[in-house]
């Protein structure tokens, strides 16, 4: 049995039009590597994601695909995968390659010395691409967790982040959130619990297509308001964890 050492989660939701360049990039890093594995998780797309996934998945064979029927969220896409890694370290990257490949190597070595690695678009060093619009929902978003989670981090959303397995697999066990708010609780725990972590600058470029529509800013802050009341009430009852709920039909890959 191969010893894994490292354990890269992609979550894909209609990613069909956008997620080829990304898996390029990804068969390249994985070359000549036999202690690492790819978990995609396929969260109920609509398109072709799944039949793009497969056809790669015939190329890398260290990769295998967790797919099933209904949307459920990134949030709960992410911690499928982790929750079903096996690697020493722990990492999820989206697949829009906004954050390329090449960006893993640094935070694999990050991770000897910290709990938690984090992409950091703020980061002096980092080389960011972004339109208006994410920029200005991003400062939108930001503020509101200042002001509801006391959260020094001026980037809570960037889809690069890494863990030691064993942080990994406490944090996603008692995740409550199953969607992009995910990312907010990780950070508030991850405070919580004392974990050292450490912030990595990247190269980071806005890709069309995005999800994000007008109405978002408001979403974000009524999903944020019933998150932050979920973990004061999670709190008080000192539970930890949330039970991984029945996934449904799970497709096969």
């Amino acid at each position: 049995m191969v010893f894994i050492k490292l354990s890269i989660i992609v979550p894909v939701y209609n990613e069909e039009k956008r997620i080829s360049p990304f898996l390029e990039e990804l068969c390249d890093f994985a070359k000549n590597k036999k202690d690492m594995e790819i978990i995609f998780v396929d969260d109920g797309s609509s398109d072709n994601s799944l039949e793009v996934l497969k056809n790669f998945k015939k190329r890398e064979s260290k990769s295998r695909i967790i797919s099933y029927e209904k949307n459920r969220g990134k949030g709960y896409a992410v911690r499928l995968g982790v929750l079903s890694s096996k690697g020493e370290k722990v990492i999820f990257i989206d697949a829009d390659n906004s954050t390329r490949p090449k960006e893993i190597p640094k935070m694999v070595e990050l991770l000897d010395k910290y709990d938690v690695v984090v992409g950091y678009r703020e980061h002096k060093e980092s080389k960011v691409q972004v339109v208006k619009k994410r920029k200005f929902i991003g400062k939108i978003f930001n503020l509101i967790v200042r002001i509801l989670f006391q959260s020094k981090f001026k980037d809570n959303l960037c889809g690069f982040k890494g863990f030691g397995r064993d942080v990994a697999k406490k944090l996603f066990g008692g995740l409550l959130s199953e969607r992009w708010e995910f990312d907010v609780e990780l950070f508030y725990k991850i405070k919580k619990s004392g974990y050292s972590i450490s912030t990595q600058p990247i190269e980071w470029k806005h890709k069309e297509g995005s999800k994000i529509k007008a109405t978002d800013p408001l979403k974000i802050f009524l999903r944020l308001i019933i998150l932050r009341i979920r973990l004061m009430t999670s709190s008080r009852l000192k539970s930890g964890a949330d039970g991984l709920k029945p996934v449904g039909f799970l497709r096969k890959a």
